[in-house]
């Protein structure tokens, strides 16, 4: 599509600390626009942020400061009425060509609100939702009326369990504003975005081609988003999967296979964590969050699953998604690590038992069987360890989607975690992932020497796995 020459202008209005730069973060998808803060008022001067595409700018949306004033502002106002019969729109620019409305010791802030107001196609006016309306609000509402531009109530913060929605839609209502739209700047979802444009189209129906360029646009970007995430994903899975590190230990005797099993597993363990943060920062990055922004959010989702380590049964048990020998759990008792050739469970990982007996009822290739005459066996991560992979890979695409660019504070992704694990039906990407056992020469994490690069297989499985993974993100 091609956008329009004239951009849609938007001018975010309201008190102070309602959220005006945060819904400009998220909207824009730049989390280094403006300056958010728990303590609001940061905004001194009226800036903008550009929706483009292709170069193209569809959208200027402005952030003003906020309405500090609006009983002393609505008061001086009003005083200048000479008649009765004349509009709010004369007052207001009566008001503007004063000498107080250029004084920035008294309402020259809200004068400069006031104007880009007056240039826009649409007001959004942000409502922190947990808060109670108050008369400041309504005299502020009665003030963003004499402007004579279409006013859009919206509603901040709604995800929050003290948001009192219900008390705003009553009391925009009673001004006269029936179509108010929740949109949450920290916990975003793209309903709440549509609703939003297809609010400003009906007010704005000049300005449609410039909003159905908008809603393209980020209905591409969510779907290239997912396509790449997934693909990073699946990459980093199918690496988990594959991976065989085998053990040197000093005899043959049980004792030191079982000391040679345990630097392996460590040694495994270690690898996967590395490589799964760097999966994860990759993911970020897609999504936007770039640098110390992308360390904050991951420490955020990390910290929101109870620090869940894969590797670590304490971990896993703290979290409740272990059950020690109950067999029960997002976790059932199982090995997070397996020997790639026998080997008995204990507790939550692989130890070694009957090891010679497992090495005489298993035949292989010559190189593995000198292996294990040599007393070195085969390690690998556990299925249990692998479904519990592919549940955080999807954990966090489906955090960062639903992650606003304004989010300051620690995402909670706990209950998506076990909602996902109980969904899940047999035939998804753990079932895959099957496929890449037996291949150590697929995975970057395997005997030093072992990895060829991508081959077609791994590639056409890597691309099966990211597509079955992005179908569970519909929009």
């Amino acid at each position: 599509m091609t956008a329009p020459s004239n951009p849609l202008r938007i001018a975010v209005v309201g008190h102070a600390n309602t959220g005006k730069t945060s819904l400009l973060q998220t909207l824009l998808r730049r989390r280094d626009f403006g300056v958010v803060s728990p303590t609001g008022g940061t905004t001194r001067s009226v800036t903008s942020g550009e929706i483009l595409d292709e170069e193209e700018v569809l959208a200027v949306i402005l952030d003003t400061p906020g309405l500090e004033d609006s009983i002393n502002l609505r008061n001086t106002i009003e005083a200048s009425r000479t008649d009765r019969r004349e509009d709010p729109r004369t007052l207001l620019d009566r008001f503007l060509a004063s000498p107080i409305a250029q004084d920035p010791n008294d309402l020259a802030l809200e004068a400069g609100s006031l104007h880009a107001a007056m240039g826009a196609d649409v007001l959004l006016y942000a409502i922190d939702a947990r808060d109670e309306p108050q008369p400041r609000h309504l005299d502020e509402l009665a003030i963003l009326a004499m402007t004579a531009r279409p006013l859009i109530p919206l509603l901040n913060f709604i995800a929050r369990p003290e948001a009192n929605v219900d008390a705003w839609r009553d009391a925009c209502a009673r001004q006269g504003l029936h179509a108010t739209v929740s949109f949450d700047a920290i916990v975003f979802d793209d309903a709440g975005e549509s609703r939003l444009l297809d609010a400003i189209r009906t007010l704005a129906p000049s300005r449609e081609e410039a909003i159905d360029a908008w809603r393209s646009l980020r209905k591409t970007e969510r779907a290239d988003a997912i396509a790449g995430a997934t693909e990073i994903a699946a990459s980093f899975l199918i690496d988990a999967a594959a991976t065989i590190i085998v053990t040197e230990p000093s005899s043959r005797a049980p004792i030191d296979r079982e000391a040679a099993f345990e630097i392996a597993t460590g040694t495994l363990l270690d690898a996967l964590r590395e490589h799964e943060s760097r999966a994860m920062h990759q993911i970020a990055g897609i999504f936007g969050f770039q640098g110390d922004e992308a360390d904050a959010a991951l420490l955020e989702i990390t910290d929101a699953m109870g620090g869940v380590d894969f590797a670590d049964t304490a971990s896993l048990e703290r979290a409740g998604l272990w059950a020690a020998g109950a067999g029960t759990g997002l976790v059932a008792a199982g090995a997070l690590v397996d020997l790639a050739v026998g080997g008995i469970s204990l507790g939550g990982f692989t130890a070694l038992g009957a090891v010679g007996a497992a090495i005489g009822a298993i035949g292989g290739s010559g190189p593995k069987i000198l292996r294990r005459l040599r007393g070195q066996d085969e390690v690998r991560i556990g299925e249990k360890g692998l479904t519990l992979l592919e549940l955080r890979q999807h954990a966090t695409i489906d955090a960062f989607l639903k992650r606003g660019h304004a989010a300051i504070e620690p995402a909670r992704i706990e209950a998506s975690i076990t909602d996902v694990f109980q969904t899940r039906s047999g035939g998804g990407p753990e079932t895959m992932l099957a496929e890449a056992r037996g291949h150590p020469n697929w995975s970057r994490l395997s005997i030093p020497g072992r990895w060829q690069g991508a081959s077609n297989a791994r590639a056409s499985l890597s691309l099966r796995l990211a597509t079955s993974m992005g179908r569970r993100f519909k929009d």
